[in-house]
């Protein structure tokens, strides 16, 4: 009996061994460790300020009105949106050409017409990139620049043009060419009220005919300006070197005491920390200097784009040039409406240089700027614009014919008092090959006075 029930036990046994070895190798296939949720790492997202729109770049420096022989005109900005502002609920549109022998003094002539509204802009603005300032209906806009936006409004009176509709022309001496639409607006009378009546109340301006050359407009009488003053601060470096360097955990640094620098380098890139002028030059030694240009809306778009991705505004920068052979495009620094041309600084622009499909060179101020509200402005009293050509034309040093723009911004000097407050003062300002000079470099030729004020 023992025997038996043994044989049938060990049968038992093997049975469950087997069951139990089925079980366990089936629970290894079919296992599914319950890990937690891992999310995908993202790139580094670099914000130093918030990021703009281009319409908030690009942005015309003055509006001129015209209306039967009255000169009026201002920098303001708001004033300047206003008037875009309407003219966005109208419909500008049938872009085409009118010459490409379009001289200087052709547009001079245009522009001195009676009833004409100008839009002046520091540098050629393309087409597509306009369209986000002032939409364009109708076929593909054409990849054509200009710096003079004339609109004309004397064609309301003429019985062979459409009721309601307004003559535009984009000119650009530069290239020589000029291109005509047309605005169809609401009403005769809601222009009138809406563009044509606030106008008026726009400072007077005076053109300034020369020979051979374009027109000046200048305010005709002296011009009272506040002095701003405000607290300087430092853009995180970091921020920068997580901004421009491909791998930022590779970068080293090294610091140079005697040349007050800090540089920043991989393998393919340079970055130097000018600390004392708060500035920052950006190299990478790989991109090709000769790569095939790009169109202009694209380079300025892309310039645009990498300053916007790491939220480079520090402050109010505004498109100021593009150089189409240098691959290159500067935004300017405002406050209070106006370019700050001058410092004591390292520099008040931002230069961008593009290639290889992406920035080779980066120079750009490392500065931020907050108002001081609580602090007294005084009032300052500017030349004349009559009084400033009079003081040009008797500069033995300058050719008043090779002056190509004249406009009043800001210099940007240290508080001798207080290393952290900057101040800024308006001053004349005057344009020759592509440089800006403070009037009161004329003064100081001359030993007189040393700010060009009155």
């Amino acid at each position: 009996m023992g025997l038996k029930y043994l044989e049938q036990t060990k049968t038992i046994v093997l049975i469950v061994l087997v069951l139990m070895s089925v079980t366990l190798t089936f629970s290894i296939w079919s296992y599914h460790p319950n890990y937690e949720k891992v999310d995908k790492t993202n790139a580094i997202d670099i914000s130093m300020e918030q990021k703009r729109q281009i319409s908030e770049v690009v942005q015309p420096y003055r509006l001129l009105v015209n209306q039967n022989g009255d000169w009026t005109g201002t920098a303001d900005t708001s004033d300047m949106t206003r008037v875009f502002d309407e003219l966005k609920k109208w419909e500008l549109s049938d872009v085409s050409a009118v010459s490409n022998n379009f001289s200087i003094s052709k547009l001079n002539d245009l522009m001195l017409l009676d009833n004409r509204l100008i839009f002046q802009f520091d540098s050629e603005v393309p087409m597509p990139i306009f369209q986000n300032v002032l939409p364009i209906i109708g076929k593909k806009v054409p990849e054509v620049s200009f710096d003079h936006m004339i609109i004309s409004w004397s064609s309301l009176n003429q019985d062979d043009v459409p009721a309601n509709e307004l003559t535009v022309f984009f000119s650009n001496a530069k290239q020589k060419q000029l291109y005509r639409a047309k605005i169809k607006i609401q009403n005769e009378k809601t222009f009138e009220k809406k563009i044509l009546s606030e106008l008026k109340n726009y400072p007077s301006y005076t053109p300034v005919q020369r020979d051979n050359t374009n027109t000046l407009f200048l305010p005709t009488e002296p011009q009272k300006m506040k002095q701003y003053k405000y607290l300087i601060s430092s853009t995180s470096i970091d921020d920068f070197k997580s901004a421009l360097f491909l791998t930022p955990k590779i970068v080293k640094m090294s610091p140079d005491n005697k040349e007050g620098v800090d540089r920043y380098s991989d393998d393919k890139s340079i970055m130097t920390i000018d600390r004392e002028n708060y500035k920052v030059n950006f190299v990478d030694s790989t991109a090709n200097e000769n790569q095939e240009n790009i169109q202009k809306t694209n380079l300025i778009m892309n310039t645009f784009g990498f300053i916007n991705q790491h939220g480079g505004w520090t402050g109010d920068y505004r498109y100021s040039s593009v150089d189409y052979n240098a691959q290159k495009v500067d935004y300017q620094l405002y406050i209070e409406n106006l370019p700050v041309y001058e410092t004591d600084l390292g520099t008040t622009k931002i230069e961008t240089y593009w290639g290889n499909g992406r920035i080779y060179r980066y120079n750009r101020p490392t500065y931020k700027l907050a108002y001081l509200p609580q602090e007294k402005n005084k009032q300052i009293e500017l030349l004349s614009g009559e009084k400033v050509i009079q003081k040009l034309m008797a500069s033995q040093s300058i050719d008043f014919n090779e002056i190509a723009a004249l406009r009043v911004g800001f210099t940007m000097k240290k508080d001798v008092k207080r290393s952290s407050i900057y101040l800024f003062e308006p001053t004349w300002f005057y344009k020759v090959d592509g440089q800006w000079h403070s009037i009161d470099e004329i003064d100081r030729e001359v030993g007189g006075d040393t700010n060009g004020l009155e």
